[in-house]
């Protein structure tokens, strides 16, 4: 029986490549969050609907895999607007592919190097337990991503890494950033936590802002799942996701907005409302690196702040 072999990245250059390669030898699957825009006749393979930054879509595509191969081309985003780096895209989709492997008892991942991220991604793709190897060919990548690109549909994509303070689980962090917003004057907001739903509200206003249900995703991943309020873009597909992720054996956590359909009028959102955003996910940063700060003092650590 052939192995069955799923590719991520397979739908440029060098997945044709490859698939051409090993198609004889293997059962080809290749993941892509649009596979209809994808299907071709010049290669016998099985696509499958899956964003590699989706958690558990990259779990369920490596269901029965026994090879799974990453490549990342950080210049190819999914999203009609991406505001991260390579580095943090590369990473959070080798920690969901190492982890879905581990999960799925894939024997092994193969890795195409020739990124500047190279062993760092390495480093992700093994934390679960997994065997990783590389391959000969390597194939150099940008070192830049790409902001503005087509999409299917207008959507967002966002991230910033933050510190864990000393002593703190992701859930204390998570709920410290949502108090944080209800009481940090620059956010404009007021925060209602109640069991496993936030509410947030512009100060004065009646309606929510937005309404979140808290959803523990996997062990090191909590989800804020927006499900309703006036940011909410009515019959969009699919409804925005604010996601904390705890990179095992490191001190940090990515907070990741993905799926977000902005209900605005596109260049109102791209130059008010993002930079809004990103300004107050930065303001929580700084936040978190004070709060780590006084942590270590207390525990009797040496040390100065710097920004």
């Amino acid at each position: 029986m052939k192995p069955k072999v799923l590719l991520a990245g397979g739908t440029g250059y060098i997945g044709k490549y490859l698939s051409e390669v090993i198609e004889n030898d293997a059962d080809l699957y290749v993941i892509s969050k649009y596979p209809e825009n994808k299907k071709t006749d010049d290669v016998d393979m099985t696509w499958i609907q899956c964003d590699i930054y989706h958690y558990d879509q990259v779990v369920n595509a490596m269901n029965q895999i026994d090879i799974a191969v990453f490549f990342i081309d950080p210049t190819k985003n999914s999203a009609k607007i991406t505001q991260s780096s390579a580095r943090d895209l590369t990473l959070i989709a080798a920690d969901n592919f190492g982890r879905a492997a581990a999960i799925n008892q894939v024997k092994k991942v193969i890795y195409i190097p020739g990124s500047r991220y190279d062993n760092e991604t390495i480093e992700r793709l093994g934390a679960y337990g997994i065997t990783v190897e590389t391959t000969n060919l390597v194939f150099k990548r940008a070192l830049v991503n790409v902001e503005l690109q087509v999409s299917k549909y207008d959507d967002v994509r966002s991230t910033m890494k933050v510190p864990l303070p000393k002593g703190w689980t992701l859930q204390h962090l998570v709920n410290h950033f949502i108090a944080w917003m209800g009481y940090t004057k620059g956010t404009f907001v007021k925060t209602e936590k109640v069991q496993d739903l936030v509410k947030v509200y512009i100060k004065n206003k009646a309606r929510p802002l937005a309404v979140f249900k808290i959803i523990e995703t996997a062990e090191g991943i909590i989800t804020l799942k927006l499900i309703n309020g006036s940011l909410v873009k009515n019959k969009a597909v699919t409804q925005g996701k604010l996601e904390f992720r705890f990179i095992k054996e490191s001190t940090v956590v990515y907070i990741h907005l993905y799926d977000y359909i902005p209900r605005v009028f596109w260049p109102i959102y791209y130059f008010i409302q993002a930079p809004m955003q990103k300004m107050m996910i930065h303001g929580f940063e700084v936040d978190c690196r004070i709060k780590d700060f006084q942590s270590r003092l207390k525990s009797g650590e040496n040390m100065k702040y710097t920004k």
